[in-house]
């Protein structure tokens, strides 16, 4: 990796050193430009293999960067930095060329899996996230996201993929729990070859479920005319995904136990002992603490399951992926359509102020449904008030949430304060500590501070919402140094 040569054009010098820190540990040569001029220059200079560039400098920004780049240099991967990963900010990426584009503060992981991509497969096709409009690196199993929240999911996906840990899955209806368990399962297919089995536990009745599991021997119960055998046999070496865990009798919940714990089972009306090997990836939507209250979940089984606990965000608290879900949904539904409709920016906008109670589910059916009705090229904010007037679902109306337009008038202002809250949050739970929240962050102290200053949050604000919060005053800002 030694001949690997990128330049990092920034004018913000925290941001440039933080990243070559990153890369020059990873064994890439790296070369620093305050501006684009300067990134020119240097380019008629010396050979580079990528560039990474900020998109907001003063004369030549991000994206005539760009543009210049791939007129002297077509094959030239150029990243672009930018603080939103917005669907504008994508569309117009992908359009003048850009490879990918990262969200800062940069996470080294997804750095480092965007650039092996890149390297990997070369420069004839785009391979990072703008392939397909700021989609994340789970494109292929159509998990999509560049918001914080599911930077953490896929973190805890990669752990998840080399690890044979049993895992749980866990996220309201509709977010895309069993898309997860396939994208945790397909490192281990190309791996080791083995299985992946479904099961939807709701959807078998209690009377079959052990049956289905377990399997059955000839003469077991009325119907078992031969001997059978069960779904974890036929996982036996790779993996089963139990979806609605939650729903799982107790009686079953003891067989369960029995097989996480040994690996040894019996057939339904059968006294030999079997084994297998298979591990599990659960899911569900139910509160299982609650259920282990009640006396409706055994705490056990559910120890044995928590081994990898991944917990997907709904989709009302990361809104700041709604303009690339939109996207995905449109290029999706319209592959064998011969006229692309598009979406104005005002119906962008109006759909990144839904609560979503179906989470994506719901915004990709709202997208199918427009596709289908829109009167033009684009589908308008009419079109998407109707159908959010209407009601996506029989049991609950769709709540719109509640914006002052005054304060927050734009798409992008709306994106900053839920950027705002996320930080506050941290610092909150990490007891006012900016060192222990940038750990949690996963960035460097000195890029939360950074960022802190753009979204303005300052010590007093802190101390006076720490006072407000636990009584403790500005305790916390003592150790933020």
């Amino acid at each position: 990796m030694d001949n690997l040569s990128i330049l990092i054009v920034d004018d913000e010098k925290i941001t440039a050193f933080y990243l070559k820190d990153i890369l020059t540990a990873a064994n890439y040569e790296v070369h620093l430009a305050q501006n684009g001029e300067e990134a020119l220059e240097q380019l008629g200079a010396r050979k580079f293999s990528l560039i990474i560039t900020d998109l907001v400098m003063p004369g030549i920004d991000g994206f005539a960067l760009v543009r210049k780049v791939k007129q002297i240099q077509p094959d030239l991967p150029v990243f672009i930095l930018t603080a939103h990963g917005s669907y504008d900010v994508a569309r117009k990426a992908q359009t003048i060329g850009a490879d990918d584009y990262l969200l800062k503060p940069v996470n080294p992981d997804q750095l480092h899996a965007a650039l092996a991509k890149t390297f990997e497969k070369g420069t004839r096709g785009k391979t990072g996230p703008l392939a397909k409009l700021g989609e994340s690196g789970y494109a292929s199993q159509n998990i999509i996201g560049a918001s914080e929240q599911m930077a953490e999911v896929f973190r805890v996906i990669d752990k998840a993929r080399h690890s044979r840990g049993h895992v749980l899955i866990r996220g309201e209806s509709g977010t895309g729990k069993e898309l997860v368990a396939r994208a945790i399962y397909s490192a281990e297919l190309a791996v080791a070859g083995t299985g992946f089995v479904i099961v939807n536990c709701c959807a078998i009745s209690e009377g079959l479920i052990e049956s289905e599991l377990f399997g059955h021997a000839k003469g077991a119960f009325s119907g078992a005319v031969a001997d059978r055998e069960g779904l974890f046999e036929v996982a036996d070496n790779g993996t089963i995904f139990l979806d609605e865990i939650g729903d799982i009798p107790l009686r079953s919940q003891t067989k369960l136990l029995r097989i996480l714990q040994e690996g040894e089972f019996r057939r339904v009306g059968e006294n030999k002992v079997r084994h297998v090997n298979v591990r599990v990836i659960a899911a569900t939507n139910r509160n299982l603490e609650e259920a282990i209250k009640q006396g409706g979940f055994r705490e056990d089984l559910y120890y044995r399951l928590n081994v990898i606990p991944i917990q997907l965000p709904p989709l009302r608290s990361r809104i700041v992926d709604v303009p690339l879900l939109v996207r995905h949904f449109l290029a999706k539904h319209q592959k064998r359509s011969v006229t692309k409709v598009g979406v104005t920016d005002e119906a962008l906008e109006l759909l990144t102020h839904y609560a979503y109670p179906g989470n994506i589910r719901e915004l990709e059916n709202i997208i199918q449904r427009a596709i289908s009705f829109a009167k033009g090229a684009h589908i308008s904010k009419a079109e998407v008030e109707a159908y959010l007037k209407s009601g996506s679902s029989h049991q609950a109306p769709p709540l719109v949430v509640a914006l002052d337009k005054q304060t927050y008038p734009t798409l992008k202002s709306h994106l900053r304060k839920i950027e705002r809250d996320f930080v506050m949050a941290k610092l909150k739970t990490s007891g006012w500590s900016v060192s222990d929240a940038a750990k949690v962050m996963e960035i460097t102290r000195t890029a939360l501070h950074n960022k802190m200053k753009k979204l303005g949050i300052n010590s007093k604000e802190m101390r006076q919402t720490g006072e407000g919060a636990d009584g403790k005053g500005g305790a916390g800002l003592a150790r933020t140094g």
